[in-house]
């Protein structure tokens, strides 16, 4: 509130709320503690828009109440607040995306792209552990984290829950036990696996995506329900000859 100027209030406010996520990131991947939280993002196999909300509560808390006292501390303005928690989550969506497009290394001199943040995702600690800008790649040049390697795999090493409770206990250190039985099919799972190497293997080009989606959901469908698809189109006509 010593600035005069607002343009250089809001700037000054944006810049400093970025260093912060960028310095609470890298601190997540540093310390045992947080990581044990922060794996929960970590862990799906398959990255795309929704991987961005996959965060732990007790991991959002922190990292919220951190952001409130800067937020105190500093005095920055309520518009700047909400303004700076809008732009930093679209480009966590953004950088979460399975896109690729001309001029994105170009891009990524200024901000995180979803090529720089597929890096991040790797299983590779030695990989993983780079890129930890929300929306600026400055920090990471600064700071000597920067990396531009294509990951040969997303997630974490080991098996790991996808489900909502397992999830939330996974971040504690521990799952609950489950009895040995047949695991029913996760077409969702399946989809999204397929979704994501259809994107892979167009380059991740933009625009692609629901069209991903949906073929891969028919493949998955047509390859799990296949013949009793075929089953029932048969007691269809059947039934149809009948009448």
């Amino acid at each position: 509130n010593t600035l005069s100027s607002p343009v250089w209030k809001a700037v000054l406010a944006f810049l400093l709320l970025d260093l912060l996520m960028y310095l609470w990131h890298k601190a997540s991947h540093s310390f045992d503690c947080l990581w044990m939280f922060h794996k929960v993002h970590h862990n799906d196999p398959y990255l795309n828009i929704t991987t961005s909300f996959r965060i732990h509560f007790l991991e959002l808390v922190i990292s919220n109440f951190l952001k409130a006292i800067l937020i105190i501390f500093l005095g920055i303005e309520q518009a700047m607040v909400l303004t700076s928690e809008a732009i930093m989550t679209l480009f966590i969506m953004f950088h979460h995306t399975n896109i690729s497009f001309k001029g994105e290394n170009l891009l990524g001199n200024l901000i995180i792209v979803p090529s720089l943040h597929r890096t991040h995702h790797s299983t590779q600690r030695s990989e993983h552990d780079s890129n930890y800008g929300a929306v600026l790649s400055l920090w990471d040049r600064l700071f000597g984290t920067r990396s531009e390697l294509k990951p040969a795999e997303i997630g974490i090493k080991g098996s790991s829950p996808l489900d909502l409770i397992n999830l939330i206990m996974f971040g504690f250190g521990f799952t609950l036990p489950t009895q040995p039985t047949a695991q029913p099919i996760n077409l969702d799972a399946m989809i999204a696996e397929a979704a994501y190497y259809k994107a892979e293997k167009r380059g991740f080009s933009p625009g692609n995506d629901i069209r991903d989606w949906l073929e891969a959901k028919r493949e998955i469908i047509a390859l799990v329900y296949g013949d009793m698809s075929a089953t029932n189109n048969a007691k269809g006509r059947a039934k149809c000859n009948y009448f």
